[in-house]
């Protein structure tokens, strides 16, 4: 057997055992790719003494860029939830939309509020709202409960400062406002096709009455104002986009240089949660505030910070042995397009494992020794792990559940519900990101 064949055994060995111990056993998924890339180092013949030096570097390498931004991401997206920003927001929404587009208003507002929050814990801070909706305007939660699900979960896979979407573009090496910019691009007409969708969900579904008590315990005179509301999110991006714009028309002035500062993913995220400290009035000093929602969020940041360094270990090893080089010349020889290997890779994670976020991350990690040979772009690279990670959505995925059963679905209901619809989403932005590909925009 060739050293280039056994490398590859090997490779592939790691990457089923990683995906099965997720799955199967379980185990957490830090854990998994640890053991992965430590299996996979000895494999390959790494010797022992640099095992744990590889693996530190990578993890350092992979932290230093987004371990600070997914935590002020966490935080102001606890601050909308605690707040009822959320809340406002799909209400105004709503109104803005009209009675007869309310689907088209769920799934707006779950988009836009899917950017700093967990696409899970957008569904359980509105699904009350949605439950009262369906039955004004006599809708099934089938369609109203799975519309509710996409806007988020399209947008945290696709737009920073969700974690994924930051893990992604950070081990991809891509700036967070190239990915914002285009990650907005194609969520967009993504949202749109699985909304359409949705509009054909008919079959009869009431919601609960557990939900439908609880919408109307909402007062909406202490909800926060719509403007101040959107401020934390809408103004992090602005930024953002500032720096890539201005580094482009103005590269090297002091214009340029300020917004490189102030539109960094560091200060515009912390600029992002002073602005949602105003949505706390007078408590912004307190204990609950200051330290059980921070400690709170600290603790929904651990698990994707850690799974990303992970993910940056294990493609130290894969750089290292030039894995990435030997399968992308054969999928080179084989005539086979390049662009369609990030999606397939994500989706296969993803459908396994049921978490998108997993998916983004570490076909991230998985494809970005193979740029240079598969001849894509990270950008390229970026949107395909995104979109690949929408595919399927089912029965293994802690998404899929808070949504079926919040909404009153069974199995069956959810499937067609939201597995379909998670696929239109991802089908429709991996098309979409392949013409940009092929057209030479990305």
């Amino acid at each position: 057997m060739s050293p280039t064949t056994w490398i590859l055994i090997s490779f592939v060995i790691c990457i089923l055992l990683m995906i099965v111990s997720i799955s199967y056993w379980k185990v957490h998924p830090v854990t998994s790719i640890l053991v992965a890339s430590i299996l996979l180092a000895i494999m390959i013949g790494t010797p022992w003494e640099k095992i744990e030096g590889t693996i530190n570097k990578g993890m350092s390498d992979t932290l230093r860029s987004i371990a600070i931004v997914i935590v002020l991401g966490c935080i102001m997206g606890k601050i909308l939830e605690e707040t009822g920003a959320a809340v406002r927001i799909t209400k105004s929404t709503v109104n803005l939309f009209g009675p007869k587009r309310v689907i088209w208003a769920i799934a707006a507002a779950s988009g836009l509020l899917g950017i700093p929050i967990f696409a899970d814990t957008v569904v359980i801070l509105l699904i009350p709202i949605v439950s009262n909706l369906a039955v004004e305007t006599k809708k099934s939660m089938v369609s109203y409960g799975t519309a509710l699900y996409m806007g988020a979960l399209v947008t945290a896979s696709l737009i920073p400062p969700t974690p994924g979407p930051v893990a992604a573009a950070a081990l991809l090496n891509l700036p967070l406002g190239d990915a914002i910019l285009w990650g907005a691009v194609i969520s967009i007409p993504s949202i749109i096709a699985a909304t359409f969708y949705c509009t054909f969900l008919n079959e009869p579904l009431l919601p609960k009455d557990e939900y439908l008590k609880s919408a109307e315990n909402i007062d909406n005179e202490k909800l926060p104002n719509i403007y101040v509301s959107l401020a934390p999110i809408l103004v992090p991006l602005v930024l953002i986009f500032m720096n890539t714009l201005f580094s482009v028309l103005y590269p090297k002035t002091p214009i340029s240089n300020f917004f490189k500062f102030i539109g960094s993913p560091l200060a515009a995220l912390l600029i992002g949660c002073l602005f949602a400290l105003l949505l706390t009035g007078r408590e912004w000093a307190s204990k609950k505030v200051q330290n059980t929602w921070v400690e709170s969020a600290l603790q929904s940041s651990a698990m994707p910070i850690m799974v990303t360094a992970m993910g940056g270990a294990l493609a130290a090893f894969i750089k290292d042995a030039g894995i990435a080089t030997v399968i992308a010349e054969g999928v080179a020889k084989a005539n086979f397009p390049g662009i369609f290997i990030p999606i397939i890779i994500a989706a296969l994670i993803h459908v396994v494992t049921g978490s998108n976020a997993l998916g983004v991350m570490t076909a991230a990690a998985l494809v970005e020794p193979m740029l240079p040979t598969l001849g894509i772009s990270p950008l390229a690279a970026f949107l395909c792990c995104g979109t690949g990670a929408l595919m399927f959505k089912h029965a293994n995925s802690s998404g899929f559940w808070v949504t079926v059963s919040m909404s009153n679905m069974d199995i069956r209901q959810g499937i067609k519900g939201v597995g379909v619809a998670s696929t239109v989403a991802g089908t429709t932005g991996a098309i979409l990101t392949v013409i940009l590909y092929f057209a030479g925009l990305i």
